[in-house]
């Protein structure tokens, strides 16, 4: 064979070996995407069936809460507070949980849309509050410079001055994780005061049967852990008459605390914790019982410094 010849077949020879390796290429490409497309289908399928999921348990949710309408108080014995246990379903589990939002201190009480008698009442609780937490006062005026609309002005230049600039909000909060946009709120700021606030209507009142340690030892001055721990009752306090609670505790009754005070809940937080193919699917709604059962708000995703409380140091407790 002569030399010519075989240089045709080593390059005959190369391009069938490149052709083979260009298909081969070609095929890997097809089935990546294919599998990719797949997962992407699968992704929103589930997405899509978590969500009717949690419209279920919201409804679920409405129906026990429109039935305990007609007790007098709310408390964590109430039938809304039971959890639904985990339940099997098609592809994973659900679950559900229900808060009483009227257990925390609502920061919107202390905007100017709130009455003056009440949103001086409320300034005092969040300072003590604050104190209770261990954190700075500078924090309250931080707050209450983002709610306030005739101080945008001058709260604008601090956040302007911002690597990335904002101008402060104004007005009322949207969402409790709204805080994080606040001047001096740092990660471990939010981490200690998020469990213990939420953003609500302003002039709602505090029921007392479902605040925790901190918002109750922040309705007195110089009110010890052991008195609130006391009145708390382990989570399962049950009081008609929220000045029972202050004579309790030892808190002096004035008519600007009382007129905050409350027994009986209008807002609550329902939590959806389904499970999908193993992907976890978080969902909130906060709904309003009075006067009249409506969804308020909805929110996807947890936020586990909303219901985990950073631990308060021995030396920061009153």
């Amino acid at each position: 064979m002569t030399a010519p010849m075989r240089r045709q077949r080593g390059v005959a020879l190369l391009v069938a070996l490149l052709v083979v390796a260009l298909a081969t290429i070609l095929i890997a490409a097809l089935l990546d995407r294919g599998e990719l497309a797949l997962a992407r289908t699968r992704n929103v399928l589930r997405g899509e069936q978590a969500e009717a999921y949690a419209q279920g348990l919201e409804a679920y949710a409405a129906e026990v809460l429109l039935e305990a309408k007609s007790d007098a108080t709310d408390t964590n014995a109430s039938p809304w507070a039971m959890p639904l246990p985990t339940q099997p379903v098609p592809g994973g589990t659900i679950g559900a949980t229900m808060s009483d939002q009227n257990g925390c201190f609502n920061l919107n009480n202390l905007s100017p849309e709130n009455t003056p008698l009440a949103r001086e009442e409320w300034s005092k609780i969040f300072r003590r509050l604050l104190e209770v937490l261990g954190l700075r006062a500078d924090v309250g005026a931080a707050i209450a410079g983002w709610l306030d609309p005739e101080r945008r002005g001058e709260e604008a230049n601090f956040y302007l001055a911002q690597a990335l600039p904002y101008r402060p909000r104004g007005g009322l909060f949207a969402h409790v994780s709204e805080l994080r946009l606040v001047r001096g709120v740092s990660g471990d700021v939010y981490a200690r005061l998020a469990p213990y606030v939420c953003a609500l209507p302003p002039g709602t009142k505090l029921n007392v049967n479902t605040a925790s340690v901190p918002v109750l030892m922040s309705l007195g001055d110089g009110l010890t852990r052991a008195s609130a721990e006391k009145v708390w009752a382990g989570g399962q306090a049950r009081y008609g008459d929220p000045g029972v609670l202050l004579d309790e505790a030892g808190i002096v009754r004035t008519p600007g605390l009382t007129g905050v005070l409350d027994t009986s809940s209008t807002y609550f937080l329902a939590r959806s914790d389904i499970v999908l193919d193993a992907v976890p699917y978080t969902f909130y709604s906060l709904i309003q019982r009075e006067p009249d059962l409506r969804v308020l708000q909805r929110s996807r995703g947890a936020d586990t410094a909303l219901v985990t409380a950073a631990p308060i140091a021995a030396d920061e407790t009153p």
